[in-house]
């Protein structure tokens, strides 16, 4: 599975694409924080979107024990490079299968906060015509804000592929 963003219009300032590698983000998790999440799963929540609004045919909840969505290994195995990578997903409402709400954050807060560190992070300052093409198996990516009043015309392209991903030992 992979992404490809193409650029039309971009604003003067703002809306910078920072991409992370989960697979460096792994490779430099402090064992102990590894430990703690090996053979673990994390409940990816399917009731919101990308933006965090509650789709249309769910319901609201406030407990994200209970929220809907496929439930994948936090750490995975790359199926054509063999490398283990984090498998995080969307940040809101996730929860770490099987444990509390409170302790499920608190871990979330700790793998997010290493994850995002600028050694793990490619920043994309974008011209038009630009295009980038992204691994989502192995590849975190986020959108930095831009003047509401400006124009960021991007045309998004997925590619579907076979997941075939396995837990990382």
């Amino acid at each position: 599975h992979g992404s490809l963003l193409y650029s039309l219009e971009v604003p003067e300032s703002g809306g910078d694409t920072c991409f992370m590698s989960m697979h460096a983000a792994l490779e430099a998790l402090p064992p102990e924080l590894r430990h703690a999440i090996e053979d673990r799963q994390l409940n990816h929540d399917s009731s919101h979107d990308s933006a965090g609004n509650l789709r249309s045919n769910h319901h609201p909840f406030d407990d994200v024990s209970l929220a809907p969505g496929a439930r994948h290994p936090i750490m995975r195995v790359h199926p054509e490079s063999g490398r283990p990578a984090l498998f995080l997903g969307r940040r809101l409402h996730a929860w770490v299968v099987g444990e509390t709400v409170a302790d499920s954050e608190a871990l979330l807060d700790r793998i997010w906060e290493h994850c995002t560190r600028e050694e793990f992070t490619y920043r994309h300052k974008w011209r038009a015509g630009d295009l980038l093409m992204w691994d989502n198996r192995s590849t975190m990516h986020r959108r930095d804000p831009f003047d509401a009043g400006a124009r960021r015309v991007m045309h998004r392209t997925q590619l579907k592929g076979n997941q075939g991903v396995d837990a990382a030992a």
